[in-house]
């Protein structure tokens, strides 16, 4: 497969339909399920705000469906309309912003400037996304919180942007 033609949007895609699936292989549960949507919140918030908000009440309501393989291919579709719109600076603001505040009990105000001004910088094209994700990856790693720790965000977008620099895309 040549990995060179697809963009990063593609690339998390592939990420994330491929663990998707694996739910379904190895043995597909409720919990499995929202355990999934919870740790792809902000890949799917990066991707499609409105489409993100159509989702949440979808998966709200899981547990009114006798059929589970039927609420997986509902849902697994919701995802794939969900993922086709591609990622942009302005939705990967809104989501570097959001995690911003998950910070503000623990960094002062100059602290919470910079990194203002650095995912400003990013949303300007000033800089690359992996510069505000590196500083905010540096206060998950000073300011454990296990629901960001748990986010695809932070694993997918870093391991995707690094195969392309790295010269492997």
């Amino acid at each position: 497969m040549n990995l060179q033609r697809f963009d990063d949007s593609t690339l998390i895609r592939i990420f994330a339909f491929h663990e998707l699936h694996r739910l379904k292989e190895h043995g597909l549960t409720r919990g499995a399920l929202l355990d999934y949507h919870s740790r792809y919140k902000l890949v799917f918030l990066a991707h499609s705000q409105p489409e993100y908000r159509k989702l949440g009440p979808f998966v709200a309501d899981i547990h009114q469906w006798q059929n589970l393989d039927d609420y997986y291919n509902q849902y697994r579709q919701r995802v794939v309309v969900l993922l086709s719109h591609p990622a942009n600076p302005r939705d990967h603001t809104n989501v570097l912003m959001h995690v911003q505040g998950y910070f503000r009990p623990h960094i002062d105000s100059t602290e919470r400037q910079q990194l203002a001004a650095l995912i400003d910088s990013y949303r300007r094209g000033e800089q690359p996304l992996l510069a505000p994700l590196m500083r905010i990856k540096h206060y998950m790693a000073l300011y454990p919180d296990a629901w960001l720790s748990g986010q695809r965000y932070f694993e997918l977008w870093p391991r995707v942007i690094n195969l392309r620099h790295s010269g492997v895309l």
